[in-house]
């Protein structure tokens, strides 16, 4: 069989919804072309439908590697750098809710630093920009913190998001009080 077979199994695989299927289906076409940057960039995509970051991430940087001129490839790879500093920061702040004060600091400097690059990864991250607003109000640090919900607020997203944003800017604002 040929790479070209193994991406048109691929495909209907991702047509039936069968993701795991058709990363499968990917990483044979990948045994006959490992340096094919186009097939690396389409089987993290998918990896990252299935909710497998870290092949997605091997995957999208092999791509970015193997094709560097191609800016798509770069912007995919950023996208998961993002989520994955963002997953980061988030395990970080959501760790145990009885530590003093002091502690809670502690743990807010270093992910808001990994939000900060979170967000310069990815601008359009919702996600990224709500968790570092979140780290700045640990960190007392409440204009910035205004900030980080009014760039997410003007990014796209649903209504359920626009109404948790509004509450968490009623909130920060209640902490400046």
């Amino acid at each position: 069989m040929k790479a070209e077979d193994y991406l048109k199994k691929a495909y209907r695989s991702i047509y039936e919804n069968d993701f795991e299927q058709a990363i499968q289906w990917f990483e044979q076409a990948l045994t006959l072309e490992p340096d094919n940057g186009d097939i690396h960039y389409r089987c993290s995509i998918t990896c990252a439908r299935s909710n497998r970051l870290e092949k997605a991430m091997a995957h999208a940087r092999l791509a970015a590697a193997i094709a560097p001129l191609q800016e798509e490839y770069k912007l995919h790879f950023d996208r998961l750098q993002s989520k994955e500093l963002t997953n980061m920061a988030k395990r970080l702040l959501e760790g145990d809710s009885a530590e003093s004060s002091v502690n809670k600091s502690k743990i807010a400097e270093p992910a808001s630093r990994l939000l900060v690059r979170a967000v310069q990864l990815d601008p359009l991250s919702v996600e990224a920009q709500v968790w570092l607003a979140i780290a700045y109000a640990e960190l007392e640090q409440y204009e910035s913190a205004l900030q980080a919900v009014r760039e997410a607020a003007v990014l796209p997203q649903d209504e359920g998001v626009a109404k948790q944003l509004l509450e968490l800017e009623q909130k920060i604002r209640k902490y400046m009080k």
